[in-house]
């Protein structure tokens, strides 16, 4: 077995289909990608890890992400799209926690 993740268009697409059934409106990518952004924070939030590594594997999974998009954009597109101004406007990617719901 190998040690690689196995990332597929298909499992994506699954994990998805279960955010969007608890909230449509994360079919707007921006809004989905906020919940898979919630749910790692939480998992790792609530995981075993000393707290002072906690920062430390946020910002390895950070990287990991900005990896991920020029895998799958480009180097080109990600590295045009890191100077610009965000998409969505400064303050947007807000959420409402509530861990009792």
């Amino acid at each position: 077995m190998s040690d690689e993740l196995q990332l597929s268009k298909s499992l994506i697409d699954d994990v998805m289909k279960v955010v969007v059934a608890a909230d449509e409106r994360a079919k707007d990518p921006f809004i989905g990608s906020q919940y898979l952004s919630a749910i790692v924070g939480f998992v790792i939030g609530t995981s075993e890890a000393p707290a002072k590594d906690k920062k430390e594997i946020i910002d390895e999974l950070a990287a990991f992400m900005q990896h991920v998009l020029e895998d799958v954009s480009g180097p080109e597109t990600a590295a045009a799209a890191a100077p610009a101004a965000p998409v969505a406007p400064p303050g947007s990617a807000f959420g409402i926690w509530k861990p009792s719901e």
